[in-house]
């Protein structure tokens, strides 16, 4: 399908809704909607200017505005890319190479004349920069990978998500290199990744330049890395790690709140990730004042960790930062698993259970549809990830979001995805 047909699809779509939005603007609108939808269909349009001039005419109603940005990122994002990608993106002929700045404690795995990498074991405190492919036909929230069935035995960049290259870096160059890339974009922005349990290296790299791409980050696309063992029946080794991990990622994050240049850092964690940023930013709190880049967007994504735990590290971890979400799910299996293990509720579950604080945004994921055992729903869902654009791309707060709406419990509001 074109791109002209893709747009017209999606504002075909909603338009009922958008209708209701516009009120008494409705007629001109639509008359000066019709007269761009045409130039859409004619031959050799810039479809993408045209796209913006689209998304303006409707800015003149903020509701069918963010009604309509999110329809797009959900069924179309590649309408608005644009410009809007993450900082050192280079577009290739059938694939966009997105690089990743990484910090890792794992342990150091290389032959002679190959890329380093990094296995499950625990290592010293190391810096690099990893590139990773985005095929031009990319599905929104997938990691493709090659499938046996369909005859693909090899990653090609040009189907695949590909690791294509990983390099080691001494600190000085990863500052520099870090600081020359986010030189070349628009916002000095990083979006630091933290990912849970059970989860490999080149796992890891390749979903956080998945998500990166996805919600069309302006600025600097940066992953911790702790030594996951990468296996189900690892768990208790991996929370062992995960808290000897901590004193490495405070300092990966000191680097890129104070020397690459960055005004904002955004942090989104997953799963077991989520104890070792939530129990670092606590600590943090002693400082009075912060230097470097300021914590914009704090994300708990499926947080695995003890829900009174979490409460009573967010009355500290929240003051650090402008705005905290939690996202969490009552069908999401591993953590009912983990609880079985801990006895005690986690924080990413819903349910009697749901962890809602005034402090907090609170997301009950539970009504959308996630895949699999529903835990890497922040990364591949569409909804959640429509949702992650309108708060990291744009700093929405919860009610300015279309997709949510708001419930109550104990005096507290939180929030659940519209069915």
């Amino acid at each position: 399908m074109s791109q002209s047909a893709e747009l017209t699809l999606v504002v075909s779509n909603e338009w009922e809704e958008l209708v209701r939005l516009l009120g008494d603007d409705r007629d001109r609108i639509q008359y000066e909607l019709t007269n761009l939808l045409r130039r859409l269909e004619e031959q050799g349009a810039d479809t993408a200017s045209v796209a913006k001039m689209i998304l303006e005419l409707f800015a003149q109603s903020p509701a069918a505005h963010r009604l309509l940005l999110q329809a797009i990122a959900r069924e179309s994002p590649q309408l608005i890319k644009g410009g809007t990608m993450p900082a050192g993106f280079v577009k290739k002929e059938r694939f966009t190479s997105i690089p990743v700045f990484y910090g890792t404690d794992r342990t150091r795995m290389q032959k002679m004349g190959t890329p380093p990498s990094y296995g499950p074991d625990r290592g010293q405190l190391a810096f690099g920069f990893a590139e990773v492919s985005i095929p031009d036909d990319h599905r929104m929230g997938e990691v493709e990978r090659p499938r046996w069935w369909k005859l693909q035995f090899r990653a090609d960049p040009e189907k695949h998500v590909v690791v294509e290259t990983v390099e080691e870096l001494p600190v000085p160059d990863f500052e520099s290199r870090a600081m020359v890339t986010l030189g070349s974009s628009a916002k000095k922005e990083v979006l630091l990744f933290v990912h849970g349990y059970n989860v490999a290296f080149e796992e890891a790299v390749s979903r956080t330049a998945q998500i990166a791409y996805d919600l069309q980050f302006e600025g600097l696309a940066a992953l911790y890395s702790w030594p996951s063992e990468g296996s189900t029946s690892k768990y208790t080794v991996d929370e062992t790690n995960v808290n000897w991990s901590r004193p490495h990622f405070a300092q990966f994050l000191a680097v890129l709140r104070e020397r690459v240049g960055a005004d904002v850092v955004h942090i989104l964690a997953h799963s077991m990730g989520s104890r070792l940023v939530a129990e670092t930013i606590a600590s943090l709190s002693a400082s009075s004042e912060p230097r470097g880049a300021r914590l914009r967007q704090l994300v708990f994504a499926a947080p695995d960790i003890d829900a009174a735990t979490f409460k009573d590290l967010a009355a500290t971890f929240s003051r650090q930062a402008e705005r905290v979400t939690l996202y969490s799910s009552s069908d999401d299996l591993a953590l009912k698993a983990s609880k079985l293990i801990h006895k005690y509720p986690r924080a990413g579950e819903s349910g009697p259970d749901l962890v809602v604080l005034n402090m907090v945004d609170t997301v009950d994921a539970t009504s959308i549809d996630t895949s699999l055992l529903g835990h890497s729903y922040y990364g591949d869902n569409r909804s959640v990830l429509s949702d992650l654009f309108e708060l990291i791309r744009r700093g929405s707060a919860p009610h300015e979001r279309f997709s949510l709406k708001p419930k109550e419990r104990y005096g507290a509001r939180y929030w659940l995805f519209s069915a």
